[in-house]
């Protein structure tokens, strides 16, 4: 941006009232926090993962997919470490750079970035408690919204006057709702507001507040076509934990039932019969009385007695261990299971290995699954590098700058320490040699050293003459004759 492009906008921004930049941009935050309570009654926000085990996993289909997701991140061991390694791979730090039009590096746009990037990680001015809004920890929840929702949302927090940003908060994309006005076919954002209080000049329909501001950011991952949702790629595993559970609430019921020793007990009803009284006897419907009432004393008996106590008993009752009558073919539950283990790792986009799970799996297989689930977890990525660009370019313009904001992780390396070194000596070397056999300049070789030893590739100033005078011969050098063919 020139000079008088700045000039410009400090005067449109002096000049123009602030109703009027409100309505541009938003009256401060736009969205309304998940979990707020303008009636301030109960205002008190549940610690979730104090009730987590007390859900019952066998009635999971009674709820959302948002709330299955949310729900088994927390409670399923499969989902839980699929997401839990997914976060901590893409753990790399993120980076900005300020780009011109030309592509070449723009020191006032990177100045004003990073000063975005300080403001993120510096507290406000307040001498009460503050939440912390880190990048680092913002970029961590919107990475997990890309696995959970499918999208990642926020917002660029204004002051009053709209001339500089306060904040960048995130926003749960599952209570974003799109809607498609009938005139243009542009999409508008609404949000969905559990205790909604309206104020004058906000829209509503019903609890749906519309936030139709360029200060609003939405990014979705791998959608379909006139689908602005997104899709979240941990969506398939509902129907895995579904089937998961119902096989362990099987297998539950088959180690109740026969993975332990039960006794056998019977009464032999001809002596029952004979030690009866006589008017009972001779009764078939008193008999059959006393035999259940004694079936049931015998019962309450032996129900009653602990794994160690002695048993004493007439013998008129037999009893032994129950032996098993299954003849026929029994359900091979290793296979089984594998079959499971192998579609939850499908379903979360993961790896058996990650999961804890090896089915013998070979070196060069281990490595190729490595390197796509690095793809998969870069890829999911991409969608909050698309978030952070427009957030930090929006907020730059906010500002009066008019920048190319390119926003980077650093690369996934889960190279060892020794394999690092390794790595840079040969890269190094192979700088040396192009460098020996005239294929680069050595001041080109130079700035790619010192860039892979860490340093700063700008060549120190005292450097520079010993690098130019490197491939001249000494003077002082004495060149034998040649001999005259």
């Amino acid at each position: 941006m020139k000079w008088y492009h700045k000039a410009v906008y400090s005067l449109a921004n002096a000049v123009l009232p602030a109703a009027v930049k409100r309505q541009m941009m938003g009256v401060g935050r736009a969205t309304v926090p998940k979990n707020a309570n303008p009636w301030n009654y109960f205002s008190w926000l549940p610690k979730k993962y104090q009730q987590a085990h007390n859900i019952d996993l066998t009635k999971l289909q009674s709820y959302t997919a948002e709330e299955l997701l949310e729900l088994l991140i927390s409670v399923h061991p499969d989902v839980s470490y699929a997401i839990y390694t997914y976060l901590r791979m893409g753990d790399t730090g993120l980076t900005f750079t300020a780009k011109k039009p030309n592509g070449n590096d723009d020191k006032n746009g990177q100045k004003v970035l990073d000063e975005i990037k300080a403001l993120l990680n510096t507290p406000l001015s307040s001498p009460g408690y503050q939440h912390g809004r880190s990048l680092d920890k913002l970029d961590t929840v919107q990475r997990l919204m890309v696995m959970v929702r499918g999208a990642c949302a926020g917002e660029v927090v204004l002051n009053e006057r709209c001339n500089e940003v306060v904040d960048i908060v995130p926003v749960d994309p599952a209570l974003i709702w799109f809607r498609r006005e009938p005139d243009t076919n542009r999409l508008t954002p609404w949000q969905y507001v559990k205790n909604p209080r309206m104020r004058q000049g906000e829209t509503w329909f019903g609890q749906y507040k519309q936030i139709d501001s360029p200060t609003f950011l939405y990014e979705e991952f791998d959608p379909m076509v006139d689908d602005p949702y997104g899709r979240t790629p941990f969506l398939p595993v509902l129907q895995v934990v579904f089937f998961h559970m119902q096989v362990l609430q099987d297998l539950k019921a088959v180690v109740h039932n026969q993975g332990y020793p039960r006794l056998d007990v019977s009464m032999l009803e001809e002596i029952m019969i004979k030690n009866m009284p006589r008017n009972i006897a001779a009764d078939p419907v008193k008999q059959k009385e006393y035999l259940i009432q004694r079936m049931q004393e015998a019962q309450k008996h032996f129900e009653s007695l602990n794994p160690d106590d002695s048993m004493f008993h007439w013998d008129s009752v037999k009893v032994e261990y129950l032996k098993g009558g299954n003849s026929g073919p029994m359900i091979d539950v290793k296979k089984l299971i594998d079959i499971i283990d192998t579609q939850m790792a499908t379903s979360l986009k993961t790896l058996l290995t990650l999961l804890s799970r090896h089915q013998g799996s070979t070196e060069t297989y281990s490595s190729i699954d490595t390197q796509i689930y690095i793809k998969n977890v870069e890829s999911a990525r991409s969608v909050t590098k698309r978030f952070w660009k427009r957030a930090f370019s929006l907020s730059a313009r906010v500002k009066g700058t008019q920048t190319n904001v390119e926003a980077d992780y650093n690369p996934i390396d889960l190279r060892t320490e020794n394999e690092v070194e390794k790595d840079r000596k040969a890269k190094i070397s192979n700088y040396v040699m192009s460098e020996s056999n005239f294929y680069i300049t050595p001041e080109e070789a130079a700035a790619e050293v010192r860039w892979t030893l860490g340093l700063d590739p700008k060549i120190p100033v005292e450097l520079l003459p010993k690098l130019e005078k490197k491939h001249e011969p000494d003077p002082n050098e004495v060149v034998p004759n040649r001999p005259n063919n």
